[in-house]
């Protein structure tokens, strides 16, 4: 039987792919590639989905074509199937255990409570609500991350929280800049023993997280409340209008300057983020106490954030899990960026998205038997 020439489309087809496949394995490279030391390698990791979804599609294009070159695509993803597993699981059966020995987490970006965004058709402020899901759920700690703290009102508010929650023990600190109006908070039924801040050496302000030792069945734990640097792209930047509008000499301009934000921005949060992981690392390694680390990454499962904060750690979601586990709802696309790490001497028992929109983050938690 004669061989099948390629043809150019084919040899195009095939420069295409190079270029996938390439990509997905340097995205691959960005969790262990601090962004202080080349920056550029964090976008490969953010773009990892949809490298993986190309490639795929790419492979079937070449099972149906019947080429050979159909091991190229294949061999990038079959490196990466760990990477896969962050961002999917099919889930896993929920243990029962004693419940003396039981302890349930949420962490929870509460984004001000609401107070100024009022984008899911409230109010403008779902404090309220917030904190009745919240008691429905019967968590033994909640961490959360920007609540709203101004003057009396915050007080108040933490006062409120901490009764209906029962939760008597809390910490809380004011973080993001001089004159912050949101705290990072842990509310808990145990008893805190000790509590404080995990420091940022080039901004005092902006702390990465917070902790608390917590005394449970005659031992103590340590819970970190963390909430990495956001990118706080302006909400007055339209995608779509971007895209449909690109046939037009103002429409390119437009493009080319937000693009230019973007990557900025970008820029500068991955940098951040990497000074705080920095901070965390070290404040991590020298805890007396097993570990939980709960909160807003604000970066995926295949950035260096996350990577080098689950370093000897175990995921939560990654343990028992189900779904793609995406977290943030906001207005530009995203997977999960809040997570829940443990200690493996831990036994994750649960996990659950809670699927209520009264921020821009879903609420998580999980639960583990603590021997």
């Amino acid at each position: 039987m004669e061989r099948q020439r390629i043809g150019f489309i084919g040899y195009i087809m095939r420069l295409i792919n190079w270029i996938f496949i390439l990509s997905l394995l340097l995205s691959y490279m960005a969790q262990w590639i601090s962004p202080e030391v080349f920056w550029p390698i964090s976008f490969f990791g953010l773009a990892y989905p949809i490298l993986v979804i190309v490639n795929i599609l790419f492979l079937t294009h070449w099972i149906f074509r019947r080429r050979k070159f159909l091991i190229y695509p294949l061999l990038a993803i079959m490196v990466g199937l760990p990477m896969l597993g962050r961002f999917v699981q099919f889930g896993s059966n929920t243990e029962v255990i004693d419940a003396n020995n039981n302890l349930k987490i949420i962490t929870y970006n509460v984004h001000v409570l609401d107070y100024y965004h009022q984008h899911y058709g409230g109010s403008g402020y779902a404090g309220d609500l917030i904190l009745e899901k919240m008691k429905l759920e019967n968590a033994d700690i909640y961490c959360m991350q920007e609540f709203y703290y101004k003057g009396d009102k915050g007080k108040m508010l933490i006062s409120k929280y901490k009764e209906y929650l029962n939760t008597p023990y809390t910490y809380h600190k004011l973080y993001g800049s001089k004159n912050s109006n949101i705290a990072n908070v842990i509310f808990s039924k145990h008893p805190i023993i000790r509590n404080g801040i995990v420091e940022n050496p080039k901004d005092k302000y902006k702390i990465p997280g917070i902790f608390a030792d917590i005394e449970l069945n005659g031992s103590e734990i340590r819970v970190y409340s963390v909430h990495l640097k956001s990118i706080h792209i302006s909400g007055n930047i339209d995608l779509i209008d971007d895209i449909s509008n690109l046939d037009t000499e103002e429409g390119q301009q437009k493009a080319k300057d937000n693009s230019i934000y973007f990557i900025n921005k970008f820029k500068k949060a991955f940098s951040e983020r990497s000074v705080q992981i920095s901070s965390l690392r070290n404040h991590i390694a020298n805890s007396p106490f097993p570990v939980i680390i709960a909160g807003d990454f604000n970066d995926t499962p295949s950035s260096y954030a996350y990577s080098q904060l689950r370093d000897g750690l175990d995921d939560a979601f990654v343990k028992k899990g189900g779904g793609f586990g995406q977290t943030y709802i906001g207005p530009y696309p995203s997977f999960r960026i809040d997570n829940i790490l443990f200690d493996p001497q831990f036994t994750c028992t649960d996990y659950n998205t809670i699927k209520i929109k009264l921020s821009d983050h879903y609420p998580i938690s999980a639960e583990f038997g603590i021997y």
